[in-house]
């Protein structure tokens, strides 16, 4: 986990950068996932979220590194410098561009809430 820009953060949506070892995302969007680690946070094991996986086409310019970037539901630790693993459940959607940040973080409380719900379901099988 590395530092950002901390834009998700002044979103209200906080999130866990992750590095991809390649320049290309195998596949991109919104997705419910699953956040695997050890240590402080993962006592009770994986961590539920929703994850962004590609451009960010409303804040990055055209041509920049993929980025995977995972918001956790009810978490409030820091993970920068640990290693964790993603298991992506499900996805929500593709990427959009945005027109404004308040659009994007409108669209960002959906999929939570969308990704909260796959959760669950998948939780109870």
């Amino acid at each position: 986990v590395v530092h950002g820009d901390k834009l998700g953060r002044q979103l209200g949506y906080a999130t866990a950068n992750i590095r991809l070892k390649h320049n290309r995302a195998p596949f991109t969007g919104i997705f419910a996932v699953r956040l695997h680690g050890e240590g402080e946070g993962f006592e009770t094991g994986a961590r539920n979220g929703v994850a962004s996986l590609g451009v960010r086409p409303t804040v990055k310019a055209a041509g920049e590194s993929p980025l995977l970037e995972v918001h956790l539901f009810d978490f409030s630790g820091e993970l920068y410098g640990r290693h964790v693993r993603v298991e992506f459940l499900h996805k929500i959607r593709d990427e959009e561009k945005f027109s404004d940040l308040d659009t994007l973080k409108a669209k960002i409380a959906g999929d939570c809430e969308a990704a909260r719900k796959i959760l669950l379901e998948t939780d109870n099988g």
